[in-house]
């Protein structure tokens, strides 16, 4: 826990299939793609989520991100629609106007925090696609305040033992008072759909109208859990690789250069749409580029039944690991991890990669519901800054990287210079 991404970097040197001993629990460690594609798509059925995600429905419900099976392929079917792609396009004249709010609060040699902004960015795309309709000025400054204190707290409550939960502590004082604004927050959104029915074309209005083939709706608790296990996952993910993005081409002149010269080319000083992105090619090749650097770092699973991964065996109820990081910065299959290079996403490049080398969003059953949607809320973002701002590195500021649930930024200090 000192050093989680050395660790998880270093475990290939000891095979494709690495025992752990984390005191009684049987674990293993998978660093091989092939292994790892076979439990996410080949063998998925064989494999629940695992202990972390288990320990996380105790305070995330069973939403889409903590159910495992039959109860997660009910959710994924009932949150589905809401991240259809004939939803995309009014998603991001959401996501240009929350990105222009943001960017215009700057002024010219401002220290900006970046990382906070990219997270406030985030968080504002999602009160605006998922509640608008429920969430009321102060409700939203509660749900701005909550959400990372929740997210952050998370991750503590996942590692340490669940008496860990039960201590006086500020932090756990903090994490309840968050889950508890959120409930209350989420309940208040739901009730006052309910009050004024129809669909506001929001995620919560479609959650709240769909029906199945049996014609049933989910349950007043089945959508708290949808809302705050999607809250959770997309909010501090994408603020982070926002965030890395500006990092990085602060880092690389060059690639800022190629960056704002194509968004000058194809937006011309006019705000991004949805129909610019697949213009902004280079663009995206950033963006893929920030996430096989800055991924997940561990995701588990648990085996339901004995199997087997070349000559090793693994015993059923063992639960395995996965870190994301690992993957894409072994040597094997990305020449020279640690560089930063975008054209590695050129297409001839990256079909030579190995199924299961690069999973930012997972894959199978379980993979992220809103890969589209993130990936068009960064493009926008970063096009809506690009095009107005250049943020440069902050001198003698020191950026470290923190792994939690994602890898962040312990801090981010940039200058802005307008453009």
């Amino acid at each position: 826990m000192r050093r989680p991404l050395d660790f998880v970097t270093s475990l290939a040197t000891h095979g494709d299939v690495v025992r752990l001993r984390l005191g009684a629990l049987p674990c293993y460690a998978l660093t091989h793609p092939e292994w790892v594609q076979h439990v996410l798509v080949g063998g998925a059925r064989d494999f629940t989520r695992g202990r972390l995600f288990e320990k996380a429905s105790l305070f995330l419900g069973e939403g889409l991100v903590t159910s495992s099976g039959r109860i997660h392929h009910r959710a994924r079917r009932a949150v589905q629609p809401a991240f259809h792609h004939q939803r995309i396009p009014a998603y991001t004249a959401v996501m240009g106007r929350v990105a222009e709010s943001v960017v215009a609060q700057w002024r010219p040699g401002q220290v900006v925090a970046v990382d906070r902004a990219m997270n406030d960015l985030s968080l504002g795309v999602l009160a605006n696609t998922l509640l608008p309709s429920g969430l009321g000025s102060r409700a939203s400054a509660e749900f701005h305040r909550a959400l990372p204190a929740l997210s952050r707290g998370m991750m503590v409550r996942l590692l340490l033992p669940e008496w860990w939960a039960r201590v006086p502590v500020a932090s756990n004082r903090r994490f309840d008072h968050a889950r508890h604004t959120m409930e209350r927050l989420v309940g208040q959104a739901i009730a006052a759909h309910r009050d004024t029915g129809g669909d506001r074309e929001d995620m919560l209005s479609l959650l709240l109208t769909q029906r199945d083939a049996d014609g049933r709706g989910l349950t007043g608790r089945q959508v708290h859990d949808h809302v705050t296990s999607l809250a959770v996952a997309a909010v501090e993910t994408t603020g982070a690789t926002l965030a890395w993005f500006f990092h990085e081409l602060g880092r690389h002149r060059e690639i800022e250069e190629r960056v704002h010269a194509e968004v000058d080319t194809v937006l011309g000083g006019r705000p991004p749409s949805f129909e610019d992105l697949p213009a902004l090619a280079f663009t995206g090749r950033v963006v893929l580029e920030t996430l096989r650097r800055y991924p997940p770092w561990m995701i588990t699973r648990r085996a339901t039944a004995a199997v087997r991964f070349g000559t090793v065996s693994v015993p059923g109820g063992a639960e395995l690991l996965y870190s994301p990081y690992a993957l894409h910065h072994d040597p094997r299959w990305f020449a020279a991890p640690r560089r930063f290079d975008p054209d590695r996403w050129l297409p001839e490049r990256a079909r030579a990669l190995p199924k299961g080398a690069f999973i930012p969003f997972g894959a199978g059953a379980y993979k992220c519901v809103g890969e589209t949607f993130a990936l068009a809320e960064m493009t926008m973002a970063v096009a809506t800054v690009c095009g107005r701002w250049r943020l440069r590195p902050l001198p003698g500021a020191r950026v470290r990287v923190v792994a939690r649930a994602n890898i962040h930024p312990n801090r981010l200090p940039m200058v802005a210079e307008a453009r």
